[in-house]
């Protein structure tokens, strides 16, 4: 362990972490947790701008007159619309319907803990460092899309963000040099009949039947049609069609989302979608709409310079054993909107222990995390920006 590297109070990490688990928020809407997170810089006198970049939006700057060279830190602070089942948990959701089921509160517990590990060692740092605090990961209009036009990445030269997960046991550090998260849209189709009743079908358009064929087709897509060596998801998650037993669905809504690795298998994928949709629509009488939440979020890309630089910063404080290889997720992560500007890294700290109950999937309602792993993951933050500091020089 680098003897330059702070003490870490894991105490309060975990008090931090509990407190922003119990009153979880959405989106952009994150007035407490700003809140406890300006609260918790004030305290240690760490200067920061908020609101500069959105709504909500906290940056903070360690040696803000060191302008030759920054390294941006990222933390991502919203929650997810999940009911939490962990009844035995003394720091459970006390917001109903919205939990922190991915690990967010995590990430700003350990970016709080690293804002002050830093700042205690200011003078020994031959750089900026700019500590991104990021709403609405989980949602659009995508907070790092919108902090990244409102300008916070003009004066950061790299950027570094862990995700915690429960698939790796705790203290283990995966990361690759390449892809590391897909690119996805969700998208929605309303198809639209025309009511008769149950004994007459003939004399209507059953926009149910319609849409169970749009579902059957899906299904096949991606079986019959993507190379089986690419990466391409294409969910139905949901579909809502009917009201009553006596008469058919005059509407059809579909919703769900697409996930890809590779940006050119996205676009055939929207494609393919409109075209199905439109074929169906066609044979079945049923009107229809194909309407998506947005341009797709970009796929996520670890610099391979930087990914072999923090690797090396990884196992000066877990080891060579707990540093592996980060296999690309089909899950999507807006991180990647950093990554279009400059040189980024997405890293995971494993939090999985059978023994606390920290073993469930992450965006689930049984979610927790071995908090043992939050002192790690700010010991591996610091560890970096010593070693990287004098990058640009």
């Amino acid at each position: 362990m680098d003897p330059r590297i702070p003490p870490v109070d894991q105490q309060d990490l975990v008090r931090i972490r509990r407190q922003l688990h119990a009153y979880p928020e959405l989106g952009w809407e994150l007035p407490m947790t700003s809140a406890l997170v300006r609260e918790e810089l004030d305290k240690a006198g760490i200067p920061y701008e908020a609101d500069k970049y959105g709504e909500n939006t906290v940056v903070a700057t360690i040696n803000p007159e060191k302008t030759g060279f920054t390294i941006g830190l990222r933390a991502d602070m919203d929650a997810l619309p999940i009911t939490e089942n962990n009844q035995d948990k003394p720091y459970r959701s006390r917001h109903e319907g919205i939990m922190h089921a991915c690990g967010h509160d995590a990430h700003t517990a350990m970016m709080i803990g690293t804002a002050r590990a830093l700042w205690s060692i200011r003078d020994q740092l031959s750089c900026r460092v700019r500590i991104l605090f990021q709403p609405c990961e989980e949602g659009r209009p995508s907070g790092a899309r919108i902090m990244c036009e409102h300008g916070v990445m003009d004066d950061i030269d790299c950027i570094v963000m862990c995700h915690v997960n429960c698939i790796d046991k705790t203290h283990v550090i995966s990361s690759n040099p390449g892809t590391t998260n897909a690119t996805s849209v969700a998208w929605k189709i309303t198809l639209g009949g025309r009511a008769v009743h149950v004994a007459s079908p003939h004399m209507g358009v059953d926009a149910l039947a319609a849409g169970v064929k749009v579902y059957n087709g899906i299904q096949t897509l991606v079986s019959r049609e993507v190379d089986p060596f690419d990466t391409c998801v294409l969910a139905v998650c949901c579909l809502n069609a009917g009201t009553t037993v006596a008469t058919n669905a005059d509407e059809c809504v579909l919703r769900g989302s697409i996930r890809c690795v590779r940006d050119e298998t996205m676009a055939w994928a929207r494609a393919r979608l409109e075209k199905l949709t439109r074929s169906v629509a066609e044979e079945t009488g049923v009107t229809w709409s194909l309407d998506w939440s947005g341009d797709p979020l970009p796929s996520a890309h670890n610099d391979p310079a930087l990914y072999e630089a923090f690797t090396a910063s990884a196992r000066k404080v877990v080891g060579e054993e707990r540093v592996i290889l980060l296999p690309p997720s089909p899950g999507g992560e807006d991180f990647a909107y950093y990554e279009q500007l400059k040189p980024g890294l997405l890293f995971g700290l494993g939090m999985r222990n059978e023994e606390k109950g920290a073993c469930h999937p992450a965006h689930t309602k049984d979610w927790d995390i071995d908090e043992d792993g939050l002192e790690t993951g700010v010991k591996v933050f610091v560890q970096f920006v010593l070693d990287y500091m004098d990058h640009g020089r």
